[in-house]
């Protein structure tokens, strides 16, 4: 007997069989393979793991650097430069006029020289006529020595008129100590030069940290203001006790190099401290799972996700060193890891 399409009942009874025995093989096939996971994975492989510390610190110029200028003599100052002030070799840094009183000293030295040196050719004239005596002609030389030897010293105190103090090397003017016109005593600071070169980065540690450091390690500076200013050096000394004002202990690191001129006294600085370094088989941090019986990754073989236990080694953020039944090559689950079982089924996805 057929329906108004055209197809009988039994015809339309033997699809829905088949149908319904399509879904059940359908079902017994998914019971059998069971659940498939998505997950992502990455090659293992062997790289150098580093352990890292971080630290922040400020550039300063290198003790043998600085030099502190300071007035040779009571003077008048004019100054040519202010502080942070690049200068060349030979620039002017200052110009000191000398005072009144060193004015008039050195007028009286000078007149007593000329004095004495007249005196002495007067007596040296008379000796040679027989009017004088040999005792009289070395009194006029010692007057004349003696004289000569007060107008040098005034003219070193500067009496003599002004004297233009220059760099002596280049650099960088780090801080002036007095203002233009103002009267000093012999000795004044005036200023503080730091030539170029040379400079120290001043890093800041923990007293635990600092037992952790020594000098040759390895340490990587950033300017803080621009990542893209980087300079590897090493550690140069590690200071043997504790700021009290910030409670860090200080770790030097000289600058060197092209790029070291570009870090500017003052400027801040962020360093890596490279603590350990090895080299082995590394996967991704994310990688590496942890529960009762220790670490352990999950790699994948013919689309089955197989647990292998490992010993986690250095750590540096990204890379975790590990040792265990692993090659060079094999895929490591690193999403999707937390849902898996051993021997469970994965599919792949993309990143």
């Amino acid at each position: 007997m057929k329906n108004g399409n055209g197809i009988s009942k039994v015809s339309l009874l033997l699809l829905v069989l088949a149908g319904a025995a399509f879904a059940l093989v359908a079902h017994a096939v998914e019971a059998d393979s069971g659940p498939v996971a998505l997950v992502q994975t990455a090659l293992v492989s062997e790289r150098s793991v580093a352990e890292t510390l971080r630290a922040f610190g400020s550039v300063e110029p290198g003790p043998r650097q600085l030099r502190v200028i300071a007035a040779p003599r009571a003077s008048i100052v004019a100054l040519d430069v202010a502080a942070g002030m690049h200068v060349k070799r030979g620039a002017p840094l200052m110009t000191l006029a000398p005072t009144p009183e060193a004015a008039v000293l050195y007028a009286q030295a000078a007149s007593q020289a000329g004095y004495a040196r007249s005196a002495l050719k007067r007596t040296q004239n008379l000796f040679q006529e027989k009017l004088a005596t040999r005792d009289q002609l070395a009194a006029a030389q010692k007057a004349l020595s003696d004289a000569e030897a007060n107008l040098a010293a005034q003219q070193r105190m500067g009496g003599g008129g002004p004297t233009v103090i220059r760099a002596p090397a280049d650099g960088v003017v780090s801080a002036v100590g007095v203002a233009s016109g103002a009267h000093v005593a012999a000795d004044t600071a005036l200023l503080t030069y730091s030539e170029q070169g040379g400079n120290y980065a001043r890093l800041g540690v923990t007293p635990t940290q600092a037992a952790q450091i020594h000098s040759g390690m390895p340490v990587n500076l950033s300017a803080v203001f621009d990542a893209q200013l980087t300079l590897a050096t090493r550690i140069s000394q590690v200071g043997g006790q504790v700021d009290p004002a910030s409670g860090l202990v200080d770790v030097l690191a000289p600058l060197a190099g092209k790029a070291a001129a570009r870090f500017l006294p003052g400027g801040n600085v962020t360093a890596k401290i490279t603590l350990k370094q090895v080299r082995s088989l590394a996967v991704p941090r994310a990688a590496v799972l942890r529960d009762t019986q220790g670490a352990y990754v999950f790699i994948v073989k013919n689309d089955i996700a197989h647990r292998v236990n490992v010993k986690a080694g250095l750590d540096d953020g990204i890379w975790v060193a590990v040792s265990g039944d692993l090659r060079a090559s094999e895929r490591v689950v690193t999403l999707g890891n937390y849902e898996l079982t051993d021997g469970m089924a994965v599919r792949e996805t993309a990143r």
